[in-house]
């Protein structure tokens, strides 16, 4: 214990918020799971109050419950709805609701709930889902309704179904801004636990188990999420007074294994990548790829991630993905004899000192990232400029980030992107104008692709489909997928978190997740 208060008071930690914490801590019981996290705040656990990061998604999936849920392999199963099927064309849902599902406060979960929902969500779009495709919904009776797509969404069923959280349409119904709306009933879900109290100062939850949840009661009466750095809650699970925390940094896996913590691991599915401005400098293909050849992406990785990180696949989807397929993918091994052809066959040419040059002017490549990515952006750096390109990178925080990618001021854009879910929304991610997403123009057949594994309702058929997707995207390169890092949870012995290969929900790769502590 001592370890541990020397950690809190370097941490900051007054003598009277360290001992409230470790009250609360001793205090957990058998049916207590004590969750770390170093996080500030994930807001509310309510769709429209949570925090925009996965972490604020996976909280209110313990008190909101979706149509469809997972099970333990990450598949589409039963939650709201007790069953559902999907028209020849395509083209509808019908779905039964579970009889017994109940909204925290007693009433009934009906299809109206649902109705009201997608209506609502309409207007006041979620963060995570998109329901563009909804055409519209029909009450069949009290627990049965029909959803009608414009066409055919072959990740329907993983993407909405999955990933939108249900409303109570007694409680949001005439809410006109849903994110103003912070009274304690915007908080009344269907899911396993319901809030009990947050401090916000403190970065602490109390959750409770629903005793009487219709998929039956929770493992653990109550969740108690605590802020913690990393350091301290290594040193909390080896005493015993945490059961799990959501993230080990990769630097200090090995410590928490020596410290006899049990670690368990997933590719993230969210690289690092080198976005571009398509519109200027990088609008010619063979740049892109000269680029890729020019770019050491082990080396990336080792230096930047100390093992904490593996190359990047550069045909978008990445290992550990079900709809990954390597093969015929092109990898862009370090050619610096193949880069430089492909500079000078886009105009670009060397002068006699080794820099590269455009219509008589140095190159000089305008890079931005935020913090999080500056080690990695730094030798890229270092590895730009030994091959003769010049770069000016600029460290932004989050917000100055978003305004030079809204006014397009860079030639490079080094940013984390998630390639998790289910791949119709690579139509999203990769061809839409969001800043968020990878704002590609060019080659149709892309597009196509992409336009059609998302129709296809022919499991055979789409693997096929996104396996020339994977090719064709490696080609063109829309983005350079960089390092793919390795996230990393721990754990003592009470409870076992585990990862989905493609992820929670609508694709966040979080191990704490609802199903880690149902039966």
């Amino acid at each position: 214990m001592s370890r541990i208060l020397t950690t809190f008071l370097a941490m900051g930690l007054s003598l009277p918020a360290i001992a409230g914490l470790h009250t609360t801590l001793a205090q957990a019981a058998d049916e207590r799971v004590v969750i770390a996290d170093d996080d500030p705040d994930w807001g509310l656990p309510a769709p429209y109050l949570q925090g925009r990061g996965g972490m604020g998604y996976i909280l209110t999936s313990w008190v909101f419950d979706n149509l469809v849920g997972q099970d333990a392999k990450g598949d589409p199963a039963p939650e709201l709805a007790r069953e559902w099927k999907r028209s020849p064309d395509g083209l509808s849902f019908d779905l039964t609701l579970d009889e017994a599902a109940r909204w925290h406060d007693g009433e009934d979960v009906t299809s109206a709930d649902v109705a009201f929902t997608f209506d609502y969500m309409r207007t006041n779009p979620h963060v995570f889902v998109s329901l563009a495709n909804v055409a519209g919904t029909e009450i069949l009776d009290e627990d049965r309704i029909r959803i009608t797509l414009s066409e055919p969404d072959a990740g329907f069923e993983a993407g909405v179904l999955m990933g939108l959280p249900i409303l109570p349409q007694h409680i949001y119904e005439g809410r006109e801004n849903p994110r103003r709306f912070t009274d304690d009933a915007a908080l009344t879900g269907s899911g396993p636990f319901r809030l009990v109290s947050h401090d916000r100062a403190q970065g602490r939850y109390v959750l409770a188990a629903v005793e009487d949840y219709y998929r039956g009661a929770p493992r653990f009466g109550e969740l108690l999420v605590v802020k913690m750095s990393s350091e301290a809650a290594i040193e909390a699970i080896r005493a015993g007074e945490v059961d799990v925390m959501t993230s080990v940094p990769f630097r200090l896996i090995d410590r928490a294994r020596k410290a006899g913590l049990s670690i368990i691991e997933s590719a993230a599915g969210h690289p690092a990548k080198l976005r571009f401005e398509h519109e200027g400098v990088f609008a010619d293909v063979r740049l892109r790829q000269g680029l890729a050849h020019a770019i050491d992406r082990a080396t990336l990785a080792k230096i930047a991630y100390r093992g904490g990180a593996v190359p990047a696949n550069l045909g978008y989807l990445q290992d550990g993905s079900r709809w990954f397929n390597p093969e015929g993918v092109a990898s862009y091994p370090p050619d610096a004899e193949r880069a430089a052809a492909l500079f000078s066959q886009a105009g670009w040419a060397r002068g006699d000192d080794g820099w590269w040059m455009r219509d008589g002017e140095p190159v000089t490549l305008r890079i931005i990232t935020q913090g999080r990515e500056e080690r990695l952006a730094v030798v890229l750096v270092d590895q730009l400029e030994a091959f003769g390109i010049g770069a000016e990178l600029r460290v932004l925080e989050s917000g100055a980030f978003r305004e030079a990618v809204d006014a397009r001021d860079y030639d490079l854009a080094l940013a984390i992107g998630s390639t998790m879910g289910d791949p119709s929304t690579v139509r999203e991610r990769v061809f839409g104008m969001k800043r968020n997403n990878e704002r590609f123009t060019g080659d149709g057949r892309l597009r196509a692709l992409a336009d059609a594994q998302a129709r296809s309702l022919d499991p055979t058929e789409r693997a096929e489909l996104l396996h020339q997707f994977q090719e064709a995207y490696a080609e063109e390169l829309p983005t350079i997928m960089l390092v793919n890092t390795v996230w990393a949870a721990a754990h003592g012995p009470r409870v076992t978190p585990f990862f989905f290969p493609d992820g929670v929900a609508v694709g966040i790769p979080v191990a704490v997740h609802k199903y880690t502590f149902l039966k």
